[in-house]
């Protein structure tokens, strides 16, 4: 046991007191430090006062008696905290890293000994940062791990073994062989007598007959150690990255496909055999209520699986994080991005756009953007081209047999029906005696009810793409959206910008015949790599009016608030400014709802259990604030009925906003999003 620094390490960490210093401190805090039994005694402010600055025999004697810190600053103060009390600081340095190995794990670093390597060891398969915190632990403590872990690695099978394995594996490829450990293990056990062939369908052959079943059994033992890839490398993060290291969640880094299996395993098999064969497979996995020990049958569909089978596993990814089933719904996620069909990777984008935030919408969110990188596309446009057209695009025919009518759609995506003379109907007449084929009239019916429901899907992205600044190539305008079906009427009626590095260069409209219009209503140019998009009325300024006349006097129906979207637009001097003046009073029932919407407060961590403060992130690392009087109870139940917003500023997303002085100049956040926030605080107060 012992620590052991890098050049210049112990002073960097000591040097993020300052980052600690909140100038809160008040004289009986000394009194309250010495007196405390464990460091959940004092308040959270006094914590990083303590091991900043405070009295050194309090905080020793307090280091070891919590479970975990609920301060946003952990990162430094664990840092702090080790570099000023070294070993007594490592039953900290154990709880944090433990708790969450991707962010906090760092602060294991100077400490060799075997607690510290059992918990390391396990970290080598992890996506995220921890993975390169337990390298860098190993090459720092190379003897120390050694000694811990070769008796582990010799032991009993199970996970403290493979960790074992795979840390002394890790140490052997950078230079300090210590063991031969075992090769990976390949899954054993008896199999589920739900996968004998005779239970399953017949899996068929291209060239005709049958897979036999001796190679039916031999496919599936294959399946059974079907898993996902090695994590990619080099493991994401850094240590030097400014004051605060690069940290990057196992939720938000890479993540792995279904790892390849051997090609010839399906040679000769008919592909929608496979697909059946997988359907079967997973249809009894789910009626045997879903063992863990099985859930290779869900990587398994990646090798077999076709679009049904997409369509079948969808809905039950979709539900499995709210049955509490993370690693399968995980595993399902990786399913349809290996695959990659289109038909999957609708599926990816509904199943992403329907979650409400979390790990699992993180991945989500990777695995689309990795998917639209192998297309070489960035995740808005992916999502232009695999928005379903309904087969407007081809065109629609109702054929009753006798009589026919085509399937016509206006602007604002409402279905008509027009016969053959061009007369438009608002739906087709129903059947007759005579019409052969009384079906059409209903196709016509679901038609409207789907275009309908994706209208509303795609206005309602749209929207979100406004407000998150996503851009497209104009290229795309006419190859991709203009002459799309249902994105051509709901693009034709926005207003887009021109941007460059982030600048707004020009706002446009888009005309008719797919052309671009400047405010003077003249056909402007556009190169095909310029990055358009869709603009907020924060950004239009003194354009604003201009361009709100255009859309009316074009008789412009926008399929969401643009130009008459509520705002709130900074003056120079309120951007100049780090703070802004609150108002009042709100019902207090209004205030606490702000918690269904993003809103963070921080009660739970205060003595009073009320939130007399409530925070929202903004892009670019940081976060709105705003300051309640007196401030809402954190159980629900309201006993004061009206709370003032006496102040809102912003700050660092990394900080725990205790500073008394305000640093950002509200300039330095983004317009859209503060707008945003501003108007919807304003309508806490009219509702």
């Amino acid at each position: 046991m012992g620590v052991v620094w890098a050049d210049g390490e112990r002073e960097r960490w000591l040097a993020r007191a300052a980052a600690l210093d909140h100038g809160l401190e008040q004289p009986d805090w000394v009194t309250a430090a010495t007196g405390a039994d464990k460091l959940s005694d004092l308040k959270p402010a006094q914590v990083t006062w303590l091991f900043a600055k405070g009295p050194e025999a309090s905080a020793r004697a307090l280091l070891a008696t919590t479970l975990f810190l609920r301060q946003r600053q952990r990162v430094d103060l664990g840092r702090v905290a080790i570099a000023r009390f070294e070993l007594d600081a490592l039953p900290l340095a154990l709880n944090e890293a433990g708790e969450n190995a991707d962010r906090l794990g760092l602060l294991l670093l100077p400490f060799s000994g075997p607690e510290a390597a059992a918990l390391v060891a396990g970290w080598l398969r992890h996506l995220g940062s921890a993975r390169l915190w337990a390298r860098l632990w190993l090459a720092r403590h190379p003897e120390a791990a050694a000694e811990a872990l070769v008796p582990a690695a010799a032991g009993k099978p199970g996970r403290a073994r493979q960790n074992a394995e795979d840390a002394l594996r890790y140490l052997a490829a950078i230079g300090h062989p210590s063991f031969s450990p075992t090769a990976p293990a390949v899954r054993k056990g008896k199999a589920p007598a739900w996968t004998r062939p005779e239970r399953l369908p017949e899996i068929r052959l291209a060239s005709g007959g049958f897979l036999p079943s001796a190679d039916v059994v031999r496919l599936i033992d294959a399946l059974r150690q079907a898993r996902l890839d090695d994590p990619l490398e080099p493991p994401p993060g850094s240590l030097d990255d400014g004051d605060r290291p690069l940290v990057v969640e196992s939720s938000a880094a890479a993540q792995p496909l279904v790892a390849a299996l051997e090609p010839a395993l399906f040679a000769g098999c008919d592909r929608a055999g496979l697909a059946e064969f997988g359907r079967a497979l997973l249809d009894e996995w789910l009626t045997d209520e879903m063992p863990a020990s099985e859930a290779w049958v869900v990587l398994a569909q990646a090798h077999l699986g076709d679009d049904t089978t997409m369509d079948q596993l969808a809905p039950q990814v979709r539900s499995w994080p709210a049955r509490s089933r993370w690693a399968r719904a995980i595993d399902g996620l990786a399913v349809l991005a290996t695959v990659g069909s289109d038909v999957a990777l609708r599926h990816l984008l509904a199943i992403e756009e329907g979650m409400s935030g979390g790990p699992t919408n993180e991945r989500a969110i990777v695995y689309l953007a990795q998917a639209a990188a192998r297309r070489g596309l960035s995740v808005t446009q992916l999502a232009d081209r695999l928005t379903i057209t309904h087969g407007l695009d081809t065109g629609i025919t109702l054929d009753y047999g006798p009589r026919a009518f085509t399937v016509v759609v206006d602007d604002q995506l409402t279905p008509y029906a027009q016969d053959a003379g061009g007369r438009r109907l608002a739906r087709p007449p129903k059947p007759g005696v005579k019409d052969t084929d009384p079906s059409a009239y209903q196709r016509f019916l679901r038609l409207k009810k789907d275009l309908r429901a994706t209208a509303v899907a795609q206005i309602a992205r749209l929207e979100r793409d406004m407000l998150a600044h996503r851009l497209r190539p104009a290229s795309d305008f006419r190859a991709v959206l203009h002459p799309h079906p249902i994105l051509g009427p709901i693009v034709r009626r926005l207003l887009w910008g021109e941007y460059d590095a982030g600048r707004l260069v020009r706002v446009l409209r888009i005309a008719e015949d797919g052309s671009f219009a400047d405010r003077h209503d003249t056909t402007a140019t556009v190169d095909p790599g310029a990055q358009l998009g869709i603009v907020h009325p924060v950004e239009l300024g003194d354009d604003l009016a201009g361009w709100a006349q255009i859309i009316a006097d074009y008789e412009i129906l926008q399929p969401f608030a643009q130009v008459n979207r509520s705002m709130v637009a900074l003056t120079e001097e309120q951007r100049a400014a780090t703070s802004l003046p609150g108002f009042g009073p709100l019902p207090s029932e209004r205030v606490a709802a702000l918690e269904n919407r993003q809103w963070h407060g921080n009660g739970f961590i205060t003595e009073s259990r009320e939130h007399t403060q409530l925070a929202h992130g903004l892009p670019g690392g940081l976060t709105l604030l705003i300051e309640l009087d007196p401030g809402v109870s954190t159980s629900g139940y309201q006993t004061v009925d009206t709370q003032r917003i006496t102040e809102i500023w912003a700050d660092e997303t990394w900080s725990d906003h205790w500073q008394v002085a305000r640093r950002i100049p509200l300039g330095a956040c983004d317009p859209t999003a503060l707008s945003e926030l501003l108007v919807e605080l304003h309508a806490a107060v009219r509702e």
